[in-house]
């Protein structure tokens, strides 16, 4: 009997680390919403619990309107990296750019003191991304150091750069269907853009494995690249925890200091950990 307990301790003890080592990451989710179209669906409390379910500590948040991460950061400030989305009332993703408002709502919404960029917004053409009317915008987060987080591809982020070449850009969903390729050189030729993999899971792993260009991108760059789920509706929270975890299966194939970068430190890096403990914190 003294034997066999003696053997099932070490058994137990050898298999130990193997246990910590299974425990899932930690996300610092880079791209969320909590838009109007949410609210009567899940309270603040709810969206938390999720986010908790999920094992998502923190979370870059912009809304339509504003008012609904403002209503986050009310109810758990360490948890929520507010930005602010200029959507609201008929100002959509369309006409954003022509809103003669633009200017004067931004300004206004920046003097609360917790926004650290703009965003997400959408720019469908390098001509949007030159148009006159947005070339305050630009200046002025280019002069704030604020990022511009936007939902595009390759050629307005070009345009971006020609326009106003000290502006934080923060690309969405990895250019949403840019390929590996597309999005290495991106990273390649400007150092300081940043970008998430909201709706890239996909993507990244089609089948059993990581794509081999993704791979090498993902490492190459796993200091800019960070984790997003994009709930631009409520439905999108009702599969909140899927979301995750279709992230989680390719992380675990990359390389641990890559997977770590990745799933939350380099999210902890530029916006902050909101005072909470991280694994290396």
């Amino acid at each position: 009997m003294m034997l066999k307990r003696t053997v099932l301790f070490l058994v137990a003890m050898a298999l130990a680390p193997n246990a910590r080592a299974a425990e899932p990451l930690p996300i610092f989710d880079a791209h969320m919403h909590y838009s109007a179209g949410t609210w009567l669906a899940y309270a603040p409390a709810e969206i938390f619990k999720k986010m908790d379910a999920a094992g998502v500590p923190r979370a870059l948040i912009s809304s339509t309107p504003d008012d609904g991460t403002l209503r986050l950061a009310e109810h758990a400030p360490g948890r929520v990296v507010p930005f602010l989305r200029p959507y609201r009332r008929d100002v959509r993703l369309g006409n954003w750019t022509t809103d003669p408002a633009l200017m004067a709502y931004v300004q206004e919404r920046l003097k609360l003191g917790s926004h650290l960029g703009v965003g997400e917004v959408h720019l469908a053409t390098a001509e949007d991304a030159r148009a006159t009317g947005l070339r305050p915008l630009l200046r002025l987060l280019a002069e704030r150091g604020l990022y511009l987080q936007v939902h595009t591809d390759a050629a307005p982020i070009h345009a971006l750069y020609e326009v106003e070449p000290t502006l934080k850009v923060f690309l969405a969903h990895a250019g949403f269907t840019e390929p590996a390729e597309v999005v290495g050189e991106l990273m390649a030729r400007y150092p300081e853009l940043i970008t998430e993999l909201s709706f890239r899971a996909h993507d990244i792993m089609p089948g059993a494995s990581i794509d081999s260009a993704w791979r090498d991108v993902l490492i190459k760059y796993a200091d800019r690249i960070m984790i997003g789920t994009d709930t631009y509706i409520a439905d999108r929270w009702a599969e909140y925890e899927g979301l995750v975890a279709a992230h989680r299966r390719w992380l675990e194939q990359l390389p641990p200091p890559t997977a770590r970068a990745i799933a939350y430190g380099t999210a902890i890096r530029l916006f902050g950990g909101g005072g909470g403990t991280w694994p290396g914190g």
